[in-house]
């Protein structure tokens, strides 16, 4: 649908359980002269079959696009971009911390989990094969790309109107947004996620907590009148807009008192407290939740808040008082 003046949000999937083209993230296209498409999302369970024939709908066509500009390097964000640039000619570019990840699969896919080291085995205590297994499954093979344009920010990508990169680090260090100043419009990818996490969405080795902190003030300071995230529906009107924001950066700020007040005098493993800290998280969003928590847990080692012990041979956290 076009959100704002020739700008199209086409909806992805809830990835909420697991089934070919889950996830498949938000896409945003962007039309002036040419066309810019945000993020492409997978090509598994028709997932890209049907976002090129919404685009159709919408009068927009795969060969128009002129970039394919993506907010990191995960692949339900990625994998569609060969298809893409098979139907015309699109040139890709990323922010340049996340070109190497995006033109490596093997590097790419160790940045989802096992990057942890030996805390990936808590969060995720079976053989790495199955996760890799689980993510062929959703979301296909990570195509082989090349990055034409790596991006920093403030950047400028140009359709006949401005799209200005915005550095929004946080979910993974090279992270950026896309900001549609002439509409308005802020791109988030995974900044937040409205659909399957706690607000904050630190789900991976390569999730900051402060990064993602300070890239939320950034978002707000903004002040955009629509909000489109990578998973969830969007938000418009510049009121709400900075309500869901702020929710998720009060609600970030809070965590390590949430996670001190859970463990009390106690020692517990990942297992034990992240259910303490939140609580009814369903079984699908289990793993993600504790990745979550153990971002978190990770920059509270590092600023003397927490530490870490061995149990049974299997690392515990404590409170530092």
């Amino acid at each position: 649908m076009e959100i704002a003046d020739g700008v199209f949000f086409f909806a992805g999937r809830s990835g909420e359980r697991l089934r070919r083209g889950a996830g498949s993230v938000n896409v945003v296209v962007v039309r002036g002269e040419a066309l810019a498409m945000l993020d492409a999302g997978v090509t598994r369970g028709g997932a890209f079959h049907s976002l090129r024939g919404r685009m159709r709908a919408c009068g927009l066509g795969l060969r128009d696009v002129r970039w394919l500009a993506h907010t990191h390097s995960h692949w339900d964000h990625i994998n569609a971009s060969a298809a893409v640039q098979r139907a015309g000619v699109a040139r890709l570019a990323a922010p340049s911390a996340e070109v190497a990840l995006i033109e490596d699969p093997g590097k790419n896919f160790r940045g989802f989990l096992t990057d942890f080291g030996a805390l990936a085995s808590e969060v995720f205590p079976y053989p790495s094969v199955l996760a890799r297994l689980a993510i062929w499954y959703a979301w296909g093979r990570q195509p082989r790309l090349r990055v034409e344009r790596a991006l920093e920010d403030g950047d400028v990508l140009e359709v006949g109107r401005r799209i200005q990169v915005v550095a929004l680090p946080g979910h993974t260090v090279g992270h950026a947004g896309y900001w549609i100043p002439d509409a308005g419009v802020l791109v988030t990818g995974d900044l937040i996620d409205l659909e399957n996490s706690q607000g904050m969405d630190l789900n991976n080795p390569r999730s900051d907590y402060g990064m993602a902190l300070d890239s939320l003030r950034r978002a707000l300071e903004l002040e955009p009148e629509i909000l489109i995230p990578a998973h969830g529906e969007p938000t418009v009107g510049r009121h709400r807009v900075q309500q869901v924001l702020s929710a998720a950066l009060s609600g970030g700020l809070a965590y390590p008192e949430r996670i001190r007040e859970a463990l009390g005098n106690r020692v517990l493993r990942l297992g034990k407290l992240m259910p303490a800290v939140f609580p009814d998280v369903p079984l699908s969003m289990r793993a993600m939740t504790m990745m979550l928590v153990l971002v978190v847990l990770l920059h509270m080692e590092r600023t003397g808040q927490v530490q870490r012990s061995e149990r049974s041979g299997r690392p515990a956290w404590m409170r530092v008082e």
